[in-house]
């Protein structure tokens, strides 16, 4: 019995010696024995691998590894092992080069006969570990295209800054930059060269905004800017330091390329008090910026809120608009000045919207390219427009050519010359009888990729219309780099507006030389915007070929316009804004204000939904029993589902108003003039017809009300119109 004990012991033995020598021997991590002194004894290969040793002799304690701040620590862990406690510690190993290494270390009793004679150690080299973990929280907070803040740390600094600025009294700004023709550049020359100036818009920020600011890349072609401790007016000028500052080209790879931006700019604490609502009120600021031609700045104010809402609901609808049917086509004639014979028109999309009413393309195309929807919407809108003029065609109406406009960058698709063949040629109309329009950006961009499309369409049979002529960067010079292949020039409106029976008058002279000039070169000349006999008059005398214009006609839809072709001809008419007043059917009270009211509005309700959105200025010409009308700068639609709520204040009392829109007329660009019908109980209406009858009998003494909020005319000039 004794020696069969002995033999099991020496069995016993091999197996643990087989499993401390794999230990040291497969293990891929440092491995290593130290006595109850400290002293090294074994060490395994990947020990003197990772350390840089060659030798045994060459070290012979642990503590020669560690940095002077680490000593204690190892020490304390040391002898809790050798009390029997197992020890996992992070710690850190000096390499024989020097360089530091990251370690975790395991270290464990070594029995030796059933008592402690040393440690064993696992030391795992975590440095690339360390390294792995620093570049995630880099990529988690920067951009790794620019190397500057991302949206997640933006929103992180923006919300220290607020804790700041509520502690000391201060302003924060946020400022949203969206770069404008970002995406065209993109999508014409490529994703690397996007990204090549994408740095250096990002350094020429850097520069502009010095160090007193945070910039960031919130993502695609969008930046945010941060600044604290500031005055509004200082916020204003770095907008326009940034807007200067994107002037100038950037030459990327022998591309001059022009960028503009569009900001938005939102201030805590008058326009909110955390971040996120600070971020989403400069993004509708931004819109604003957008909206009113780009290359601008705005600060938030409450109104947008709707004009936001707006832009939302158009945007997560716009997709299905198409299957839904809702887009039409508008269609405005172009008339023959001498005989006024209707010799064209021009097809301008419209989105019959059920919440907006009739939406203009100037509110939904720049979403549409935003979205990517520009060129299914642009591929109906030519398919649509051969259709119908085939139609015509087919029920012997004259035969005219219909123009259809294109963006630039819808301009120099690959697939355009394509497209139109293979409309035209399932539609079976001639293509002389379908123009294309184009605004000299287009003929900016690529030079080599316009001529190839100018010549594919000129070999078709198809016109190219120059729109807006006058108003580019170097119109003389394209003129004469396209000479053949662009037959036809459209006159800005904004030479037309000033024009004069008096020949000699300074503002007829661009309208007269644009003229003269597509004479010489044998081109074709349409005037748009023609409203009044006087610039008709003018036109003819210097030989314009066609004219286009409310004078003759508004944009209108397609049956209507069937009519005006049946008529063949269209008789000028002076264009009087006669302000319709609305007839009231009540009998108790009207007045109409000389001066506008100065009043709120706000959108309550929409198809039965509440919502919350910001007051907007509006001004109250008349008000009427259970009816008013009211100006506006934003473009609501006629439509039961919205509920409006006005308010206002007379002799001394707020005067509310709920109810819907019944009628729409835009009196001057960009201003819109509304009929409300609001509802209102007995009670009610007859406190507020004995207000407003001492209201109309003060006004009709001509008595100086002091308790109104009256708007000096112009009334428009109210809204910052043109």
């Amino acid at each position: 019995m004794k020696l069969k004990g002995r033999k099991e012991e020496m069995v016993h033995n091999d197996v643990g010696n087989f499993f401390y020598q794999s230990l040291f021997e497969f293990n891929p991590d440092i491995v290593y024995f130290v006595n109850s002194l400290g002293s090294l004894e074994k060490m395994n290969d990947v020990f003197f691998q990772k350390l840089g040793f060659t030798y045994n002799y060459e070290i012979n304690t642990i503590d020669l590894l560690l940095p002077a701040n680490y000593i204690q620590l190892y020490k304390e862990a040391f002898h809790k092992v050798l009390s029997g406690i197992p020890q996992n510690i992070n710690i850190k190993f000096i390499h024989k080069m020097g360089r530091i290494m990251d370690i975790h270390l395991t270290m464990m009793p070594a029995y030796i006969d059933g008592t402690i004679q040393g440690a064993f150690g696992i030391a795992k080299d975590i440095t690339d570990h360390m390294e792995a973990v620093k570049l995630n929280t880099y990529l988690a907070n920067y951009d790794s295209l620019t190397g500057l803040p991302n949206r997640r740390l933006f929103q992180e600094k923006l919300e220290q800054a607020i804790i700041v600025a509520n502690t000391l009294n201060q302003k924060v700004a946020v400022m949203y930059l969206d770069l404008d023709r970002f995406k065209y550049i993109n999508d014409t020359l490529g994703h690397t060269l996007g990204d090549k100036l994408l740095i250096q818009i990002a350094n020429r920020l850097k520069f502009s905004l010095g160090d007193n600011a945070v910039l960031a890349r919130l993502g695609g072609d969008e930046f945010g800017v941060l600044l604290t401790n500031f005055y509004t007016q200082q916020a204003k000028e770095r907008s326009l330091n940034i807007i200067e500052s994107l002037d100038k080209p950037f030459l990327v790879e022998n591309y001059n390329l022009f960028v503009t931006t569009s900001i938005g700019i939102s201030i805590y604490p008058h326009d909110g008090t955390d971040s996120l609502t600070l971020m989403k009120n400069a993004d509708s600021a931004l819109y604003k910026a957008k909206e009113l031609g780009k290359n601008n700045f705005q600060v938030y104010s409450s109104s947008l809120n709707a004009q936001t809402y707006k832009i939302f609901t158009l945007e997560s609808s716009l997709r299905h608009a198409i299957e839904l049917n809702q887009l039409e086509l508008y269609y405005q004639p172009k008339v023959c000045p001498n005989t006024y014979e209707i010799v064209g028109a021009e097809a301008l999309i419209r989105w019959n919207h059920p919440e907006w009413g009739i939406v203009s393309p100037d509110e939904f195309i720049p979403l549409a390219e935003e979205t990517g929807l520009d060129i299914e919407i642009g591929n109906w809108v030519k398919r649509t427009t051969c259709i119908q003029n085939k139609q015509w065609q087919d029920a012997n109406l004259p035969k005219i050519a219909v123009s259809i406009n294109l963006s630039a960058n819808r301009f120099l698709e690959q697939s355009l010359i394509t497209n139109v063949v293979n409309v035209l040629e399932e539609t079976k109309l001639e293509s002389k009888y379908l123009e294309i329009e184009i605004t000299e950006t287009s003929l900016l961009e690529n030079e080599k990729i316009v001529f190839s499309v100018l010549e594919g369409l000129k070999g078709l049979g198809v016109k190219v219309a120059l729109d807006d002529f006058g108003t580019g960067y170097s119109s003389l010079s394209s003129l004469k780099r396209f000479k053949g292949l662009i037959e036809i020039l459209k006159i800005d409106r904004t030479f037309i507006n000033d024009l004069t029976p008096l020949d000699t008058a300074d503002s007829n002279f661009i309208a007269k030389m644009i003229i003269q000039l597509s004479q010489q070169l044998r081109m074709a000349v349409v005037a748009e915007g023609v409203e009044t006999t006087d610039q008709l008059e003018v036109l003819n005398n210097y030989n314009c070929d066609s004219i286009q214009g409310y004078l003759f006609s508004k944009p209108v839809p397609a049956s209507d316009f069937e009519k005006l072709l049946r008529k063949g001809k269209l008789m000028p008419e002076e264009m009087k804004r006669v302000e319709e007043k609305f007839t009231d059917h009540g009998k108790d009270f009207k007045i109409i204000l000389e001066n506008p009211l100065n009043a709120t509005m706000t959108l309550t309700q929409i198809r039965g939904n509440k919502v919350e959105l910001g007051t907007i200025d509006i001004l109250i010409e008349e008000i009427c029993t259970k009816r008013l009308q009211f100006l506006s700068d934003i473009k609501l639609a006629v439509n039961h589902a919205i509920i409006l709520e006005l308010k206002t204040k007379i002799l001394s009392q707020i005067v509310k108003f709920v109810g819907t829109i019944i009628s729409i007329k835009e009196p001057k660009s960009n201003v819109y003039q509304y009929v409300l019908e609001y509802k209102i109980e007995e009670s009610a209406l007859s406190t507020l017809t004995s207000t407003l009858d001492n209201f109309s009998a003060l006004l009709k003494e001509n008595s100086l009300v002091t308790e109104c909020s009256f708007v000096q005319d112009d009334r428009y000039a109210f809204f910052n119109t043109d």
